[in-house]
């Protein structure tokens, strides 16, 4: 499956992520394409949106991070996952803040990844095995500069933004 671009691919990803608008989450995006990702399915699923970054305060600084999570289910979106490196880092820094359910959702992701005890689920469009690297399964897939994230995420309906690690 090729996604033509991030914007295509958080789309189809809120398409999967539909049945979740009940529990009313909180989607935070690992930047930086991520983010971008996660701004659309956000958008879709009504919820508040974020970012889960190692910035520290620059530039996606969380006023509450805890509050916001705490007791609520969180999505933690990337534009795909490799070998799952970031997506723990950033599942352990947000559980932290005591989720009461916390979900890992990318476009595509490996067949064979599992998450473990990190994540309830995994949420995908595309699970292709063998998998190569995330670029390949999108015909236009540029680097996301910090103005970028920070358009996705004022662009949001709702704006919450969480720091904390995310990778390795």
């Amino acid at each position: 499956m090729l996604f033509h671009d991030r914007d295509e691919a958080g789309e189809l990803l809120a398409d999967v992520l539909l049945n979740l608008r009940a529990e009313r989450p909180v989607v935070l995006g690992i930047p930086a394409g991520g983010v971008v990702v996660a701004r659309h399915v956000a958008d879709r699923l009504g919820a508040p949106l974020g970012a889960v970054t190692t910035l520290g305060d620059e530039p996606f600084a969380a006023t509450e991070p805890g509050r916001a999570a705490s007791g609520r289910t969180v999505v933690v979106v990337d534009d795909g996952i490799r070998s799952g490196a970031t997506m723990l880092a950033a599942l352990d820094a947000v559980a932290t803040a005591g989720p009461r359910r916390l979900l890992a959702a990318a476009p595509v992701a490996p067949q064979r990844l599992s998450l473990g005890r990190h994540a309830a689920d995994l949420y995908a469009v595309a699970r292709p095995a063998p998998f190569a690297h995330v670029r390949r399964w999108y015909t236009d897939f540029p680097d996301v500069d910090d103005d970028e994230v920070r358009a996705a995420l004022a662009d949001s309906a709702q704006f919450w933004a969480y720091a904390g690690a995310t990778s390795l």
